[in-house]
């Protein structure tokens, strides 16, 4: 109850904090402070996020309709639905596109603030670091019943980052399919 009911929403009003500060800055100075290049960058990379994100979801949830309808179909399953879970396209990338792409949102929303103030930290940083904190338990969570359910998926975590794409992702060979 405590969770849900208490820190939860705490961590909603943390997270929305840096409108807060960019409001106050912003409305405090005379004349008004106008927007900035961070505050252009800031507004790419939400939406870029965004966008990400919702490719990511999407992209699982075609996956898992379809692995179901095959199964459900009696058909054989093969590759990443043999496997039982997606490998290809965002999560070829990173395993988890859609909770690396929430988590850079909230840092990105974090930037209006720095943006507004003109520092790089502000007491409104503690939601994006709260949130990215609860992924990173989540995240670790989530992999542990994964592995258990899906024998092949460890390899998969030897192959593919977590949430930070890096440039020596190795494909999947066809001995692992």
């Amino acid at each position: 109850f405590g969770f849900v009911s208490l820190y939860q929403n705490i961590l909603l009003l943390l997270i929305v904090a840096p409108s807060l500060v960019a409001y106050s800055v912003a409305t405090s100075s005379c004349p008004p402070q106008e927007l900035n290049s961070l505050d252009g960058l800031a507004t790419v990379l939400f939406l870029t996020f965004v966008l990400v994100e919702t490719l990511a979801d999407n992209q699982q949830y075609a996956f898992q309709t379809e692995k179901y309808r095959q199964k459900n179909a009696g058909e054989t399953l093969q590759g990443d639905y043999a496997d039982g879970f997606c490998q290809s396209g965002w999560f070829a990338v990173v395993r988890k596109p859609n909770y690396a792409a929430e988590q850079a949102i909230w840092i990105s929303y974090y930037l209006f603030s720095v943006a507004a103030t003109q520092q790089v930290w502000n007491w409104s940083g503690i939601g994006c670091l709260l949130l990215c904190q609860l992924f990173q338990s989540s995240g670790w969570f989530t992999e542990k019943i994964t592995q258990q359910k899906y024998p092949l998926y460890a390899a998969y975590m030897k192959r593919v980052p977590l949430y930070v794409p890096h440039p020596f992702t190795q494909p999947k060979s066809s001995k692992q399919e």
